[in-house]
């Protein structure tokens, strides 16, 4: 379906340490990985932005730094041109820009950030998208929406023209076509539509491959003519590096309540010794269009074999 080439992330916002956060980078960069990326959760994690991202920029001379993914809701969206143009001003254009909606409603909670309908949110970040790109073209920039109004805001020029990826993820149908007309970059969740906890998480991951074709054609309707230009990608969730593989997706299919298909299908989960993951991940490309994998910091060592043979390629 797609030539390509293999690009992957990792994840390291779960670190507090600045030593062991450095070693994480340094490591990636040598095991082929291209990307090093943090989440955005409410919590003890390492912020995502500037502060996480700009250091490992400052250690990694070449590796590129995104957030993965931004919460629409924590910011408004000039406050977020603004930062994330810095950033790609700063690395020298390293950055990528990864956003979503936000949907886990116990973090809006604990922040005091009201947690709106899924149809609220999702309008809020349409138009969060229209004023980041206008912010990031230099020059003054007027919006008028329903849910944001600015007038005449200048944010800096970002490095990257006509501005820094844009990274898009969602499940559901809507998200997708929006990520389909304005992403560089699209991340398909595995979620089921209206998910807001992690209650259901697991089952999720298990099933996806039930959904992941319908999902890329969502992506598909809103890309039109450019969508052989958007690069897929998934975040492999549950990695069993193991010369059993039959044993580990029996365990997995027993804890999430899925089948054993449900579970081998699943563009999220990757089972196996090295040489089948590099088989699957090739196949997975080949019929999905899926190039850019994001690990767990708790798999690099596992992983690094299949990225130091895919990298790239």
């Amino acid at each position: 379906m797609t030539d390509t080439a293999f690009r992957f992330a990792l994840d390291i916002g779960d670190n507090t340490s600045r030593d062991v956060f450095v070693d994480l980078v340094r490591r990636a960069e040598a095991s082929g990985f291209s990307v090093v990326a943090g989440p955005d959760h409410i919590g003890s994690r390492l912020a995502a932005v500037l502060p996480m991202l700009a250091v490992a920029a400052e250690v990694s001379p070449t590796i590129r730094i995104s957030p993965m993914v931004l919460a629409n809701d924590f910011r408004h969206p000039v406050v977020l041109a603004k930062d994330t143009a810095t950033m790609d001003i700063l690395s020298s254009g390293r950055f990528e820009l990864g956003i979503g909606t936000g949907w886990i409603e116990h973090q809006y909670a604990a922040a005091g950030i009201s947690y709106d309908p899924a149809r609220t949110r999702v309008d809020r970040f349409e138009e969060a998208i229209h004023i980041i790109k206008g912010c990031w073209s230099g020059e003054p920039f007027t919006y008028d929406g329903a849910h944001y109004q600015v007038e005449d805001v200048t944010c800096p020029r970002p490095f990257q023209q006509p501005h820094p990826p844009i990274l898009i993820a969602g499940a559901g149908p809507r998200m997708l076509n929006i990520a389909g007309r304005e992403a560089d970059i699209v991340s398909v969740a595995p979620l089921t539509h209206g998910s807001s906890t992690f209650e259901r998480f697991g089952s999720d991951l298990a099933t996806s491959g039930d959904r992941i074709a319908a999902q890329i054609e969502w992506i598909r309707q809103g890309a039109g003519p450019r969508f052989d230009d958007i690069e897929l990608s998934v975040f492999a969730h549950h990695v069993a590096m193991t010369n059993t593989p039959q044993v580990a997706i029996e365990e997995f299919a027993a804890e999430t309540g899925s089948t054993l298909d449900e579970v081998k299908q699943s563009p999220h989960v990757l089972i196996g010794p090295p040489e089948a993951i590099v088989e699957t991940l090739l196949h997975r490309r080949e019929t999905l269009g899926i190039s850019y994998i994001v690990f767990d910091a708790a798999d690099l060592d596992a992983v690094t074999p299949v990225v130091a043979q895919l990298a790239d390629q």
